[in-house]
């Protein structure tokens, strides 16, 4: 299956309703103003050549939404259609996913995160490069509000297990509706008999003092993963990893 892009190289791309921190993005509690309004928050990490997020803007024009996605080939198609469509309310942030969720969203300022099929790298050398890992399990349950809602989904079952078991400390499963959210290609993947896990979870209460965005860039490598970028995005250029 198709493996939409989280992270990976590539120029942050200038182009209408792309918004890059320190050029569009001032700080992560900024979305009210790149928007023009303030209005609830939904996120898509790495939306691929899925249309999904725009279908749920068409339907939803009193949400803004954000689409994560570092490829620029698939960000400038996106944003064209976003255009042809006549939306107002999205916006594509071209950055890695580590870098997007860790320094751009305010703690609870999300209220929905969608995750769909992100890269399984189902060689065990490779795994450290799954998008879900504890360092994301963090970080979305600090954006999402506490009555947000985290939707996942993939068609590989050894992931299902590690995505179940990274975000348990932080999230409560819920049960994932039959007519809940769901992208064009599940629905041709489930068409043609290929098995679909579609999760659906709740935050757990916080704890003590709430977690708050990173402060720059360069803390990205707190977050515990290989640092994303190797320049930063105040000034456009190579995003090479």
């Amino acid at each position: 299956m198709r493996a939409r892009s989280s992270r990976g190289g590539s120029r942050i791309p200038e182009l209408p309703l792309t918004v890059a921190p320190g050029r569009e993005l001032a700080g992560p509690a900024d979305w009210a103003r790149v928007f023009g309004r303030s209005a609830p928050l939904v996120v898509e990490v790495g939306f691929g050549k899925d249309p999904f997020l725009l279908d749920r803007a068409t339907a939803r024009p009193g949400d803004d939404h954000v689409g994560i996605e570092r490829d620029p080939g698939r960000v400038e198609t996106f944003v064209l259609e976003a255009e042809r469509r006549g939306l107002t309310n999205v916006r594509a942030l071209p950055i890695s996913a580590e870098l997007a969720i860790g320094v751009c969203f305010a703690t609870g300022s999300v209220s929905e995160l969608h995750v769909y099929f992100p890269d399984p790298w189902p060689k065990a050398r490779h795994a450290a490069n799954r998008l879900v890992q504890p360092w994301f399990a963090r970080e979305a349950r600090r954006i999402l509000a506490q009555d947000g809602h985290l939707f996942v989904a993939t068609d590989d079952a050894p992931y299902v297990a590690q995505i179940r078991d990274v975000l348990g400390a932080s999230f409560v499963p819920a049960d994932a509706a039959a007519d809940g959210p769901s992208t064009k290609f599940e629905r041709l993947w489930r068409s043609r008999g290929r098995t679909i896990e579609r999760m659906e979870f709740a935050p757990r209460p916080r704890s003590g003092h709430a977690a708050q965005p990173l402060s720059s860039v360069g803390d990205v490598s707190k977050l515990g993963v290989r640092p994303p970028m190797t320049t930063s995005p105040l000034t456009p250029g190579r995003t090479d990893a």
